[in-house]
């Protein structure tokens, strides 16, 4: 390898100096080996190695810049918003693999992955599926370092690795979840990680090939606050707030901290404890509820309690509230946001948006036991964090989510019955009573369909009511549910009622 391809930078200030250099530039201006035209995912980040940084390219576990001690990443953002004036990252940022054999036995601070966390040379470029990815640019850069981050990203991060290493000690990385944990997970990795499997050390399973990474919600808040110096999204933390402190289960006790007061209390007796009344005739009462019981500031509104904390937003957790009927049963399903059926069948399984979804975020089940629904009156039975396994992610989910694509591609079944307020369309998109945890309904304020033989049945607006299949046909908009029954069981697993 010529000289020119082993570049040595003498300093962090000439580093960062020569990633400056390339805002703006677009990358054909740096394809020196024609890379641009393959399908290699991370093409990108090796163009701007070999064309921008004279480096070779090769499979060394050492930093990219060893003798700064310095890791390069290239990630792509979005534009999001109505307006599309925010940023979000696109994707979770890889850090190293992980190795079964090897890494049980090595604490976070003498780990890899904290080497490689150590000092990462961050640089943005925004996804623009429209333009070539000759024509796209570096519109940012950033210098991560691991020590300069606050003190509670630090532990959450540390307690996430111990997460992951204690299941490979336990004999169970078959079982390895990036909905484990929190900032820092274990994701699978490469074209094939569906069907790639590792040998593991206390085992005779064999474990997915696993990557340490960075989940999307975090390198969001990353984006906004530091790279792109958002300071409206300060945020206050929780964990400084509560002084919980150590490296084992942050965020249990965190939730203990906030809820644990108002266990098996009636809404009248927390009525009692809070200082602004809650209007229970108001839609989402049992979510303002919810914000006074998490101290949130009185402006509050119901919808960003999810982000109110600085944790619960880095670690996309999303606050449910359960109402459970005296009955035992849960009247109504969960509901996610519609897709767009053209969108839906030029997917595929493991970047599917709903995968992602089940994988990126985690719940904050908030149950409460009627007592008497004509009186707006329930006690609070207690909360428990859930995020969905990757075994029925990957099996029943996965299932009803190729139904759904199979036969928007070929053709889904219509047939038409009539009640007392008129025609009704059915289908036979995957339903409840196919028992694969998710089902497929309406999610829409009215119904409308526009069939191509020119039938129109429901009054609804077709722009923002309805929804184009690939064939044509305009059908209401439709969205995944996460099946009652579902969310029951877990109820009754994790917060059961005490006799």
């Amino acid at each position: 390898m010529s000289e020119e391809k082993n570049k040595v930078y003498q300093s962090i200030e000439e580093l960062l100096e020569t990633a400056q250099s390339s805002l703006g530039v677009p990358f054909k201006e740096y394809d020196v080996n024609n890379r641009l035209n393959g399908g290699n995912k991370g093409k990108i980040g090796q163009v701007i190695e070999e064309g921008l940084f004279h480096k070779g390219i090769d499979s060394r576990q050492e930093a990219d810049f060893p003798e700064l001690g310095v890791e390069l990443k290239v990630t792509p953002m979005n534009r999001v918003g109505k307006e599309k004036n925010m940023v979000s990252a696109k994707e979770r940022l890889v850090v190293t693999m992980i190795n079964y054999m090897k890494d049980y036995a090595v604490s976070f601070e003498d780990s890899h992955v904290l080497d490689k966390l150590n000092k990462v040379l961050l640089m943005f470029y925004f996804n623009e599926p429209e333009k070539l990815n000759y024509d796209l640019c570096i519109d940012k850069i950033f210098l991560y370092e691991f020590k300069d981050i606050p003190e509670e990203d630090k532990q959450i991060i540390i307690n996430d690795y111990n997460i992951i290493i204690d299941k490979i000690r336990s004999g169970h990385a078959e079982d390895i979840s990036e909905s484990d944990t929190y900032y820092l997970s274990a994701c699978t990795k490469g074209a094939t990680a569906a069907t790639s499997f590792v040998d593991q050390p206390f085992s005779s399973v064999k474990a997915k090939r696993r990557a340490f990474s960075l989940k999307p919600k975090y390198m969001t808040a990353l984006l906004r606050s530091q790279v792109f110096n958002d300071n409206a999204i300060t945020k206050e933390s929780l964990m400084k707030t509560s002084g919980i402190i150590g490296r084992d289960n942050i965020f249990d006790r965190m939730v203990e901290y906030l809820f644990s007061s108002y266990y098996g209390k009636s809404l009248s007796e927390i009525d009692e404890m809070i200082e602004t009344p809650v209007n229970r005739k108001s839609l989402n009462y049992l979510r303002s509820y919810i914000a006074r019981m998490m101290n949130a500031s009185p402006e509050t509104k119901s919808k960003d309690i999810d982000e109110y904390y600085d944790e619960f937003y880095k670690a996309n957790i999303k606050i449910k509230t359960i109402r459970i009927k005296k009955d035992g049963t849960i009247k109504e399903s969960m509901s996610f946001p519609a897709f767009k059926f053209k969108e839906i069948v030029e997917e595929n399984w493991e970047d599917s948006e709903l995968r992602n979804k089940f994988i990126d975020e985690k719940y904050l089940f908030c149950v409460f036991d009627e007592i008497d629904d004509s009186k707006y009156e329930y006690r609070f039975r207690g909360t428990f964090l859930w995020a969905m396994p990757e075994s029925d992610l990957d099996g029943k989910v996965r299932e009803a989510w190729e139904r759904t694509v199979y036969l928007a591609k070929h053709g889904i079944e219509f047939t038409i019955s009539e009640n007392k307020n008129g025609l009704i369309v059915h289908n036979n998109l995957p339903a409840k009573k196919d028992n694969l945890i998710v089902h497929v309904r309406p999610h829409a304020s009215k119904a409308i369909y526009v069939f191509n033989d020119g039938k129109i049945i429901g009054s609804g607006n077709i722009q923002t009511d309805g929804d184009e299949l690939p064939d044509g046909t305009i059908v209401t908009k439709q969205c995944f549910f996460l099946n009652n029954d579902y969310v029951l069981g877990l109820v009754n697993k994790y917060l059961p009622l005490k006799d």
